[in-house]
């Protein structure tokens, strides 16, 4: 990742750390929303409702959860970058 055109070292991992926090947010909604769908599958169970309660919403989730692991791996590397750990002698 290095530094950004700002020249701010930490630029890059407060980019990451933010991107991070926006996925959990999408996917605290994705909950959200599928709640909303457990309900209206408990009150009157559509054919539409149950397909999408079958498919779409955890696949999405999945999605966002790899991002996250992902970017957790490159906040990792810049924090190894920003602050290398010293040998051992």
């Amino acid at each position: 990742m290095g530094t950004n055109s700002s020249g701010d070292p930490f630029s890059p991992l407060y980019r990451l750390l933010d991107q991070i926090q926006n996925a959990h947010f999408e996917m605290a909604q994705m909950v959200q929303e599928y709640k909303g769908l457990v309900e209206r599958l408990e009150e009157h169970p559509a054919d539409d409702d149950l397909r999408l309660a079958r498919v779409l919403p955890g696949a999405r989730y999945s999605v966002g959860t790899t991002f996250v692991r992902e970017a957790w791996l490159k906040v990792h590397a810049e924090v190894a970058t920003l602050f290398p750990e010293e040998e051992k002698a």
